[in-house]
């Protein structure tokens, strides 16, 4: 005679009838997985001719050698459902089609270096929902890298603003090809921020000579980082119409870059500088802007000629 199942019990037994069910389901997709064989010619098969399109890249195929290179399986995953069975209802899985931190792993399963890393974290593209395939084009590219087309135009395409700060009459020389994007764009050996991320500017990569340290340093570029303060606190770094990628004016008659930060009333244009020194621009007597070896007020030796540090006016 059968009895009942108490109550008390019914609840575990089924939700343990569950958890079994699903263990069932890995344990058969596990199989699956491990059964993909990565003999690429099976996918040729019916796919015939992409492989061509890989066959001067890194990612050549070897058809028929198993476990050598690169092996379509190893981007496009699944299980043997999809040629066995029904294509459409197994579909292989295609990095194009997934969001940018699963399409990131895929890749990242080969590629593992800075690039991979900053992706996978707080890059501006991946918060974006661009994935690598957005920059990347793994079949036919015969641009550098694989990209899809030529470094500045590729990136151009999705910031043609910038394009228009290229034509200005100061600019980093990005569309004559003599610096790329990518110089200033992927510093990328630590990801906590968006533009130079190893704590050091990228800018100094090209003006070491702007580095330092200095006995007497520029506060503007104390926190050496592009993206809170540093250069970027004057300069425009992609172009401006100003001299030297600058922000603002720093001349006569309201020197709005130094007057941000620096208000000293009737600095420039008070009565003991006199006609001579009335009206210049900041730096003509300020010239070791970045930061000095001798001079707190960052003043040029040649001003001594002047009478400048004379007793009563000016410290060098």
């Amino acid at each position: 005679m059968s009895r009942l199942i108490p109550v008390r019990y019914a609840v575990p037994l089924a939700i343990a009838g569950i958890l079994l069910a699903a263990a069932v389901t890995v344990l058969r997709g596990d199989l699956f997985a491990e059964d993909v064989p990565r003999d690429s010619e099976t996918c040729l098969g019916c796919h015939e001719g992409l492989d061509a399109g890989l066959a001067a890249t890194a990612h050549r195929l070897k058809p028929g050698a198993a476990g050598q290179g690169t092996a379509c399986v190893d981007c496009h995953t699944g299980d043997r459902r999809h040629w066995e069975e029904d294509a459409a209802k197994y579909p292989m899985t295609d990095p194009e089609d997934l969001d940018p931190r699963a399409a990131g792993r895929v890749c990242a399963s080969c590629h593992q270096n800075s690039h991979q890393q900053n992706m996978a974290e707080k890059n501006v593209h991946a918060r974006h929902e661009v994935n690598c395939s957005g920059c990347h084009s793994v079949h036919g590219s015969k641009s550098a890298a694989l990209l899809q087309q030529e470094e500045t135009r590729l990136c151009l395409s999705c910031h043609p603003k910038v394009e228009g700060q290229f034509a200005r009459t100061s600019r980093h020389p990005v569309s004559d090809g003599v610096v790329k994007c990518s110089e200033c764009h992927l510093t990328l050996d630590l990801t906590a921020r968006g533009l130079s991320l190893n704590g050091t500017n990228a800018c100094f990569k090209c003006h070491g000579e702007l580095a330092g340290p200095f006995v007497y340093e520029h506060e503007a570029t104390l926190d050496f980082s592009t993206q809170e303060g540093g250069c970027l606190t004057c300069h425009a770094a992609h172009g401006s119409d100003n001299p030297r990628l600058l922000t603002q004016p720093y001349g006569p008659p309201h020197y709005q870059l130094c007057s941000q930060c620096h208000s000293v009333p009737r600095h420039n244009l008070n009565s003991f500088h006199g006609t001579q020194w009335s009206g210049v621009a900041c730096n003509d007597c300020h010239t070791d802007i970045h930061g000095s070896y001798t001079s707190r007020l960052f003043l040029s030796e040649s001003l001594a000629g002047q009478g400048c540090f004379n007793v009563g006016c000016h410290q060098y």
